[in-house]
């Protein structure tokens, strides 16, 4: 997986994996103007068209959307590490990550078959970039882990704030790949 972005892959597999995302919007039963405004602007960043953008925004709503078969697709993509983090960023969107939460996480990177080392070194990942961290720096912990760096430069997480603008994010994408 080479110089590889989100944005490559085809609106199907796009609006599943921010189907997933959007889906821990709600796992605290809160969704907060943070949450929803993150994932309008992931959902313009990629190219999502109204269809798709609506049943993006229609996961955040707990048991609106059975994820089941989008998640088996996924298992079998190299998006799978890239997805835990995004997921874990849009759990700390609102600054904080609560027990409901954290359950899903575990849920959904079993679902997609991603080993324990990998999603508590990418939940490292999204909580230090919540409190500011330079997401550049957290690359050798997620390779000691075993995290393979190319997965983390199709993150739509680290691709929207490098976007927005944000130097780190950029310097880390750029060091994925």
């Amino acid at each position: 997986m080479a110089n590889q972005h989100l944005i490559d892959y085809n609106e199907a597999d796009r609006a599943d994996y921010m189907a997933v995302v959007a889906s821990l919007a709600g796992a605290d039963g809160d969704v907060s103007s943070e949450e929803i405004f993150a994932l309008r602007e992931l959902c313009k960043h990629f190219l999502l068209g109204p269809d798709a953008r609506g049943r993006v925004m229609a996961a955040t709503t707990p048991g609106a959307e059975n994820l089941d078969e989008a998640l088996a697709r996924l298992a079998k993509t190299d998006l799978k590490d890239s997805l835990v983090l995004d997921v874990c960023a849009m759990a700390w969107r609102d600054g904080k990550l609560v027990e409901a939460e954290e359950a899903e996480i575990r849920r959904l990177a079993g679902r997609l078959s991603v080993p324990n080392g990998h999603v508590e070194a990418l939940m490292k990942l999204a909580e230090a970039i919540q409190k500011g961290a330079h997401p550049a720096d957290a690359l050798p912990a997620l390779e000691a882990a075993g995290v393979p760096r190319a997965s983390v430069a199709v993150s739509a997480t680290l691709y929207g704030m490098s976007k927005a603008g944000n130097e780190g994010a950029k310097e880390a994408l750029g060091a994925a790949i």
